[in-house]
């Protein structure tokens, strides 16, 4: 009897597939989740990577990882979440094997929110390539995945915690009010050289 799998959670098919990977349950079940992950991996590879070609690579090397640990994962939160380290993991490794040029693109997204924050207030002040070197000299890479996370993926901030395995007291929460801080001095900074 084949599943529906359309209806079915991304966890509870995760867990089928955990429990037989070789039946066609456990295969179907993996299809399932690749399948709706396939476009969202892709453009999270493009957004990174300026390279069309090697961003599809990536997303497909991405998928095939996280088909392999998927045995191993245990539910630590949003399965997107943890697929989108997965992503992110791989991209970053190519980037430095390759020295592929990051997307401006990507830095943009980092500060992309519905919300008035510091960080929408640089990207009204500030033209494109302005904002992508501010980003660039004013976060740590840690700083900019969280933001990633919780602006363009809209985590929690204890999944980003988890995530990116931060070990400050207050986790993620700590990261990115020290970013935020860091963008507004920043931005305090510029406004007095236009001045």
């Amino acid at each position: 009897m084949r599943y529906d799998q359309a209806t079915r959670t991304d966890q509870d098919l995760v867990l089928t597939y955990q429990r037989a990977p070789e039946s066609d349950a456990g295969r179907q079940a993996a299809e399932e989740l690749l399948r709706r992950y396939r476009h969202r991996v892709l453009v999270w590879c493009r957004r990174l990577i300026r390279d069309p070609d090697v961003a599809e690579d990536l997303a497909h090397d991405a998928l095939l990882s996280a088909l392999r640990s998927l045995l191993a994962y245990r539910d630590q939160g949003d399965f997107g979440a943890w697929l989108f380290m997965v992503t992110r993991n791989r991209c970053l490794s190519e980037l430095r094997r390759r020295r592929v040029p990051l997307a401006d693109a990507a830095l943009l997204e980092l500060v992309a929110d519905a919300g008035p924050r510091p960080d929408q207030e640089l990207e009204r002040k500030l033209l494109g390539g302005d904002l992508v070197a501010l980003l660039r000299e004013a976060l740590d890479p840690v700083e900019q995945d969280a933001l990633w996370l919780r602006c363009f993926e809209g985590l929690p901030v204890e999944v980003i915690t988890r995530r990116l395995e931060i070990t400050e007291a207050t986790g993620a929460r700590a990261v990115l009010q020290r970013a935020r801080r860091k963008l507004r001095r920043k931005l305090a900074a510029r406004e007095e050289e236009i001045r």
